[in-house]
């Protein structure tokens, strides 16, 4: 307390001085020295609060990644089936066009082996009219 009004009096206190230093219980460096450690213990409370408030933002950022990372592994997983569905697809018809090919070839292959039989029967056909025309 620095000033007091009493009774209508204006009391302001004194300091007491003891063996011609200033204050009861300590010297005038160890005061000094006390009021830093205050001033050093409320910018020490500041500091912890300042760090209780990034910590708990980390906690809250934390929870935020851990959300959107399930959300991406939900994804992850539905896209998988997804990708498994296509490749099943592109599997299947990967199969059915190589049996198509297969196919295809075997049907060329009798093509050609009529077209030689026409050839040959054709020939022998203009040979047999050729000779039974003469």
């Amino acid at each position: 307390m620095t000033s007091a009004i009493a009774c209508g009096q204006h009391l302001t206190p004194k300091r007491i001085v003891f063996s011609g230093d200033t204050g009861i219980f300590f010297t005038h460096k160890q005061e000094i020295e006390l009021l830093v450690k205050f001033k050093q213990f409320e910018g020490c409370k500041l500091e912890k609060a300042k760090w209780e408030k990034y910590a708990m933002n980390a906690d809250l950022q934390i929870d935020k990644e851990r959300e959107a990372y399930d959300y991406l592994n939900k994804e992850y997983s539905s896209l998988l089936i997804v990708s498994k569905d296509f490749q099943k697809k592109y599997n299947d018809e990967y199969t059915a066009h190589e049996n198509t090919k297969a196919e295809l070839n075997i049907q060329i292959g009798k093509k050609r082996t009529w077209i030689k039989i026409a050839a040959t029967s054709l020939t022998a056909n203009i040979g047999l009219i050729y000779i039974l025309t003469r």
